[in-house]
């Protein structure tokens, strides 16, 4: 039997999106209906691409989640529930895209043990800290990964890679492309950015350590 849980353990379903659903339930030939909710992928900005999706209720797996909503059940794969616990769901026909609307809780990008400072006693250092929050994590999010600033010394923003940065092949890139143009648009007073992330620690490292011994691959 699948694992009942309290509703606001998983996703908040307005009353208008919860009358929604049930409209379209009634409106089905086929009785005793359920949701299942999936992801099919994620977001740049963060978010995930989510499903609703019809289903039997008796189609259900043992090993499902159900989240009983009035006149309805949710169902989701423990994972599912896992990652989208805490988000809401809204129903607006106001709206100019009418629809179901899903807000997702802002999370760290960052693993456990891991977090940004957002205390720099420099002005300079707290302004790179703003734009890899507001704008260059919430891009490589999309990919798993994620930028930390480690230090700002001599006009140079000194940051770290991780989850699916670390390794990859196209870091280099990303940096050079991404976040560097990012961070001296915006940041005036950086004139470069040194890369500390130990890329032979990835899965898929894009420059070996001997390569790497001697000047770093974003330097000059």
């Amino acid at each position: 039997m699948s694992e009942q849980v309290q509703p606001d353990q998983i996703l908040e379903i307005s009353p208008s999106a919860e009358a929604k659903i049930n409209e379209l339930i009634q409106g089905r030939e086929q009785t005793d209906l359920a949701v299942r909710v999936a992801i099919r992928g994620t977001l740049p900005g963060g978010g995930y691409q989510t499903e609703f999706k019809f289903m039997a209720r008796d189609e259900a797996e043992a090993s499902d989640v159900v989240q009983p909503v009035n006149g309805f059940d949710l169902i989701f794969e423990p994972a599912v529930a896992e990652v989208i616990a805490g988000s809401k769901v809204d129903f607006d026909e106001t709206r100019y895209a009418a629809g179901f609307n899903i807000e997702y809780p802002q999370r760290s990008p960052y693993p456990p043990g891991v977090e940004a400072r957002q205390d720099w006693d420099d002005p300079v250092a707290q302004k790179v800290q703003t734009v890899i929050d507001e704008y260059i994590n919430p891009g490589v999010a999309g990919h798993g990964g994620w930028v930390l600033l480690k230090d700002v010394k001599d006009k140079k923003a000194i940051v770290e890679m991780g989850g699916g940065c670390q390794g990859c092949g196209l870091s280099a890139v990303t940096l050079r492309q991404g976040i560097e143009t990012a961070i001296l648009e915006a940041v005036p007073e950086i004139e470069g950015i040194e890369d500390m992330t130990d890329h032979d620690e990835g899965e898929n490292p894009y420059y070996a350590r001997e390569a790497a011994e001697g000047a770093s691959p974003l330097s000059g």
